[in-house]
């Protein structure tokens, strides 16, 4: 019975650790994107704000982290494959945002969405060959806990401070008496 239980630790471990590369490297590309959103216009301030980049970002990262662990070989051969797939991916998110702002007619959609898509991308691209040099780490799964848990807590916090989702108690006193 433990033996049973050991290996499917052992299985559930070797299942997070084959997409472990690719999910930090797009999460480690979500939280630099996350600083680049704010100089950004979004098209829709309720929409396209830093706790959204952060939940697309996670969700990217679950994909991309799967796609990494399909592509088999070594790790060469991997990062080339895997590079194809996420440029493909990059142009359909690229036509996606020319369809939602020239058909969907919602200005600023473009700028806002490429350079966070293209920084997520090449963040994959280029970090995920490194990280699977250290993929047989368990820090790796804690390290990618702790950075979503970080990514998501400070979107959240950014975007109540910013809309004021959460303001403090308006003030009761009466107004200065007139000069």
């Amino acid at each position: 019975m433990d033996e049973e239980i050991r290996q499917e630790d052992a299985g559930l471990r070797r299942h997070v650790l084959a997409r472990m590369p690719a999910y930090l490297a797009t999460a480690i590309g979500g939280a630099v994107a996350m600083g680049v959103n704010a100089p950004l216009r979004s098209p829709d301030d309720l929409i396209g704000n830093t706790g959204s980049v952060a939940i697309v970002t996670v969700f990217g990262a679950l994909i991309y982290g799967m796609i990494w662990a399909r592509l088999s070989g070594d790790v060469q051969q991997r990062s080339r494959r895997f590079n194809i797939t996420i440029t493909i991916l990059l142009l359909i998110v690229v036509a996606a945002a020319w369809v939602i702002e020239y058909i969907g007619e919602i200005s600023n959609t473009i700028r806002y969405v490429i350079p966070l898509a293209g920084i997520v991308t090449i963040s994959a691209s280029v970090l995920s060959p490194i990280i699977e040099r250290w993929r047989n780490s368990t820090n790796l799964i804690w390290i990618a806990l702790v950075l979503t848990i970080a990514m998501l807590v400070v979107g959240y916090v950014l975007t109540v401070n910013e809309f004021g989702f959460n303001p403090e108690p308006p003030s009761l006193s009466l107004p200065p008496p007139p000069a």
